[in-house]
């Protein structure tokens, strides 16, 4: 089993030093035991970071073994070629542990903001794609795309990882999943999908690696939260918590290609009106609880999937706008859950 986080941005800017706590964070994961560290994106929003590759290029100087990654960067707005050079610097700068986890985004002005149009944005990801993997595997190579032309270059610097750094790719619907077979590394399943649907994605995606003869690897992204009680959360944080994200988990939801018929019926329930509890909200999208709930969680999740990676993202997910933190929890509260969850859970499936 392998366990990966998100790393929640804490920044203090009256400090000379604003991301310490970040990068302290960032060393309590190292050290519990989680094999990567992720950061999402976001343009135009107060508590959210624009430049992930920036912030993880920094704790990849500040840490030792973990991985770095983003989950997820928004490829299709950025040229490719940058992006290939970037990816390819913090690779040489952590010696070889960089992940790119990418997706289409949801957000139509930040690609109108950006001068991108927002319909093209699948063309641009599967050409993006394609260019990463070209440019970092060889040299003195062309492309002669439909959004993207460049002549014969070598990118520098080269990257460290043989053939080329991990290309995560997320994606919720049966075209997206099926391009995460055909050109990523390992496909990204959404932290708001309730696990009905995570089972239909990743039958789909299951089935395009079997076709390509690809082991298809996945990352089962979750939201959390944890504490020595499950009372400590459920009557503490939990209905805090599932308000902020309800809108994004209704949004994703609405879509009737996008949902099995009980999740529709839970957002027609939430949509009514009806008194729906948190606990029942989370109980197929977040880990959550005391050690025991959360490991009875992804053994769950392992039952109905088979996952061998899961993601958590503590406090992670709330709407930023007007904000600056778009997440819960200040960082004792986040150090000592990621302590607790190391030593309790991950500790719980180390060879597994």
């Amino acid at each position: 089993m392998k366990f990966s986080a998100s790393l929640p941005l804490l920044r203090d800017l009256t400090s000379s030093d604003p991301y310490k706590e970040t990068f302290a964070l960032a060393n309590v994961a190292e050290e519990v035991g989680f094999d990567t560290l992720t950061i999402g994106q976001h343009h135009f929003r107060q508590g959210d970071p624009s430049d992930p590759l920036t912030i993880m290029g920094s704790v990849a100087t500040r840490t030792n073994t973990i991985r770095v990654g983003t989950g997820i960067f928004i490829l299709p707005m950025h040229d490719p070629i940058q992006v290939a050079e970037q990816i390819a610097t913090i690779d040489q700068l952590s010696g070889g542990r960089i992940s790119l986890g990418v997706g289409t985004g949801w957000n139509a002005f930040e690609y109108e903001a950006l001068g991108v149009p927002f319909k093209e944005r699948g063309g641009r990801m599967e050409e993006a794609l394609k260019i990463l993997k070209l440019v970092w595997t060889q040299e003195k190579t062309a492309f002669d795309g439909r959004y993207y032309k460049f002549p014969e270059l070598t990118v520098f610097p080269r990257p460290i990882q043989k053939p080329s750094p991990q290309l995560w790719v997320a994606g919720v619907k049966k075209v997206s999943v099926e391009r995460a077979a055909r050109l990523g590394d390992a496909w990204l399943c959404g932290p708001v999908e309730a696990m009905p649907d995570c089972v239909r994605l990743l039958r789909h995606y299951r089935d395009a690696c079997a076709g390509l003869g690809k082991k298809g690897d996945w990352v089962l992204r979750r939201f959390g939260w944890i504490k020595p009680t499950r009372r400590e959360v459920e009557e503490g944080v939990l209905p805090q918590y599932v308000k902020g994200l309800i809108g994004h988990w209704t949004e994703s939801s609405r879509d009737p290609s996008l949902r099995t018929p009980d999740v529709a019926a839970l957002v027609e329930r939430i949509e009514r009106g009806e008194n729906v509890t948190p606990a029942e909200i989370a109980q197929d999208r977040l880990i959550w609880g005391s050690p025991e709930d959360a490991i009875t969680q992804i053994q769950r999740f392992r039952e109905l999937t088979g996952a061998d990676h899961i993601h958590v993202a503590f406090g992670i997910g709330l709407p930023a706008e007007g904000v600056q933190q778009a997440s819960i929890g200040g960082f004792q509260e986040i150090a000592e859950m990621m302590r607790l969850y190391g030593r309790e859970v991950i500790s719980a499936f180390r060879g597994v």
